[in-house]
């Protein structure tokens, strides 16, 4: 895909996030904690299949100001199964979308070190309990081989897990809130992959301070 038609569908996309949610009001708070000149990650909850798009609404200003200029992006890192559907086609890198495995964390390690942003939901899956779930280790090989600062993000609003539950979160308040950064002394893979209790210790700090901003509890 060429730089200019990735650009269009990659803008369009953002374009067709605020179109969805145009009658609803989403709630924006921190958005000064954003670092505007450098990499950084979004770590948010999960409680609805729509946080993607409203995180990307939240951030549209910021993407088109911030990033775009520079020539940078905001990706996600999610579903193995996108390699699997017909979706696949749309996800892919070109559209801003990594696969959550060993491939796709080490992509975005490199995006990170150039700039660009990245969500992720270390939690794994949609969670709409008051406890946020053990974090994923990935979200701290992220975040400690790119040296990129971690924003926890809280999302709030109704949880959806079918098409029609789908349709009535559309309708819900929505609300994200972007916390003060994390910032982890960058390591290589090898010291990592020796030193397992230096990812276990960064995840921890970084689901604690996810649950904090969603109010719930964290007990790992």
């Amino acid at each position: 895909m060429s730089n200019i038609v990735e650009e269009v569908f990659y803008r369009s996309l953002i374009t067709l996030s605020e179109k969805i949610l145009s009658r609803t009001i989403i709630e924006v708070r921190g958005l000064e904690n954003l670092p505007k000149n450098r990499g950084f990650i979004i770590a948010a909850n999960h409680v609805n299949s729509l946080d993607p798009f409203v995180i990307v609404v939240a951030l549209r200003g910021f993407i088109k100001e911030n990033l775009l200029k520079r020539g940078k992006k905001f990706y996600y890192i999610g579903m193995r199964a996108v390699k699997k559907r017909i979706y696949s086609f749309f996800l892919n890198e070109d559209m801003g979308y990594l696969c959550s495995t060993k491939e796709g964390v080490n992509r975005s390690v490199e995006l990170l070190k150039e700039g660009n942003a990245v969500g992720i939901f270390p939690e794994g899956r949609r969670n709409n309990s008051g406890k946020i779930i053990k974090g994923r280790k990935g979200i701290a090989f992220m975040a400690l081989q790119s040296g990129a600062p971690v924003i926890p993000t809280a999302c709030f609003g109704l949880s959806s897990w079918g098409f029609y539950q789908g349709l009535k979160a559309l309708q819900g308040p929505k609300k994200v809130y972007f916390g003060e950064p994390l910032q982890f002394f960058p390591r290589d893979l090898s010291d990592l992959l020796e030193n397992p209790s230096a990812s276990l210790m960064a995840t921890g700090m970084i689901m604690l301070e996810i649950a904090k901003l969603c109010g719930k509890e964290y007990e790992f």
